[in-house]
């Protein structure tokens, strides 16, 4: 029987009936994970479609459905002809709410991005309950966050004239596409020119054009509607995280920051990119997403799975384990509590930490390379923890602040520990040849190797852990610690 991986997408098309006339249009969309898992829909913007979440599928949907629908005009969706379709934000809402019903959706988080922001709140304001949490990636709903960029569209929205629809076209032409891909760019080269081409396919194509300024011309609607998405953000309060590319031409970081007016716990992360940053920064937000929706998805885990933590929740044969952590950090840390669940495992742990101190990488680098594997691993707890332990053992307060950050290190020597350890515990533990020649170019041997391997395993036990249980991070591996 031929086994399919659960991040094999699919590409399929539904039928959704218009609410408005009564006619079906077909919704192309791409889904992947397994269908018991928590699910993620994808709403994307102008000029794209759901090609340009192909990556991020990629790397979510080992744990979660992960469903991405075209938007009618948009991709490979029907684009009815403008004179018999309202080309509105509300429509395309409505069409939207009408394809979750298609499909059952019933609840999911929502990862809205440009056009699919004010899509995507329409859709909370109809049905609160079913979201369960809001990604918004350069995505608005605060005027603080619209440019000067928009002006000539606020100037059709204020005098809807056709010399001012006309001044609009300049917004779709190639130029002006790739003008979005790659302005603000931290490095253009990375965009891929199919992403580019096919929109700028799509809207080359027959009447494209109108149902494009037709929507630039309703986007008034969507500012109109920000107090309603605000007041919706500060009375159900979903939990909420702004991932941004800081460069963005259309969609200042200010429009990510006023997300927490409404919602003091939303989380906001920039990133040097423009608009596209799923182009070029794809890691980088894959793993930011995947912390947030683990926190916020990820129901049977956590306290679910481990209960408190604490000296009551743990077997009395872990309790020497337990004094031998309180003795080395002066008190036990919350992720000690959850190892001990299994006495072995704790006991593991410790003995492979003395063995690690034992090898002939120093203190520091042994600290940075326990980072590097927390980061490759999305394990806040452990970049808290060995950031923390690298400063009591003498590293630069440079140094710790480019671990906590994950910025890469002026000492060369610990910046090629740092990229070691990375490359095994991101590369499913095969280095490349470029990894071992960086690291004997900064002096290090066949030994170090093996230690930093040693180094990155353990880290695998602990962070698999702290993924787990969920502990809070104790006060004292905090930054101001």
């Amino acid at each position: 029987m031929e086994v399919k991986l659960p991040f094999s997408p699919k590409f399929r098309t539904i039928e959704v009936r218009d609410r408005q006339s009564g006619a079906p249009v077909k919704i192309f969309y791409r889904e992947a994970g397994p269908e018991d898992a928590p699910v993620l829909l994808l709403l994307h913007g102008f000029p794209s479609s759901s090609h340009q979440y192909r990556g991020l599928i990629a790397r979510l949907s080992d744990k979660y459905r992960v469903i991405a629908p075209d938007l009618p005009g948009f991709g490979f969706s029907d684009a009815p002809d403008p004179k018999v379709f309202a080309y509105t934000f509300d429509h395309l809402a409505q069409m939207i709410e009408g394809f979750t019903d298609v499909i059952g959706l019933r609840r999911y988080a929502l990862y809205v991005f440009d056009y699919g922001a004010p899509i995507g709140f329409r859709l909370a304001l109809a049905h609160p309950e079913r979201v369960l949490a809001i990604i918004s990636q350069n995505g608005n709903a605060y005027e603080e966050g619209l440019s000067e960029g928009w002006n000539p569209i606020r100037t059709y929205w204020e005098q809807p004239s056709e010399v001012n629809r006309t001044n609009l076209r300049a917004f779709l032409q190639e130029g002006t596409t790739r003008f979005q891909y790659e302005h603000g760019a931290s490095d253009p080269s990375m965009i891929a020119p199919e992403s580019i081409a096919l929109d700028q396919h799509f809207l080359d194509l027959p009447h494209h054009d109108e149902i494009q300024l037709n929507l630039f011309g309703d986007y008034k609607s969507n500012v109109a509607a920000y107090p309603s998405f605000q007041a919706y953000i500060r009375k159900h309060s979903p939990p909420i995280l702004a991932v941004w590319g800081k460069n963005d031409p259309f969609f200042l970081p200010a429009g990510a920051e006023a997300f927490r007016r409404d919602n003091p716990d939303a989380k906001v992360r920039f990133v040097d990119a423009g608009h596209f940053p799923l182009e070029t920064n794809l890691d980088e937000v894959a793993t930011i997403i995947r912390a947030f929706l683990a926190r916020t998805l990820d129901a049977e885990q956590g306290v679910a799975l481990f209960g408190p933590l604490n000296e009551t929740s743990v077997p009395a044969a872990a309790r020497p384990y337990l004094d031998a952590m309180k003795d080395a950090f002066g008190f036990i840390p919350n992720l000690g509590y959850a190892i001990a669940v299994e006495p072995a495992a704790l006991d593991a742990y410790l003995y492979v930490l003395k063995s690690i101190a034992a090898t002939s990488l120093d203190p520091v680098a042994q600290q940075v390379a326990m980072v590097a594997a927390s980061r490759a691993n999305a394990a806040d707890y452990g970049i808290a923890v060995h950031s923390t332990l690298a400063e009591k053992l003498g590293a630069s307060r440079e140094t710790v602040e480019a671990l906590r950050m994950g910025h890469p290190l002026s000492d060369l020597k610990l910046e090629a520990v740092r990229n070691f350890a990375t490359a095994i515990a991101s590369g499913r533990t095969q280095v490349s040849d470029h990894d071992v020649r960086g690291l004997r170019a900064a002096g290090y041997d066949r030994g170090a190797a093996v230690a930093i391997a040693l180094a990155v395993s353990a880290k695998t036990l602990v962070n698999a852990v702290a993924h787990l249980a969920r502990p809070e991070i104790d006060a004292a591996f905090g930054p101001s610690a």
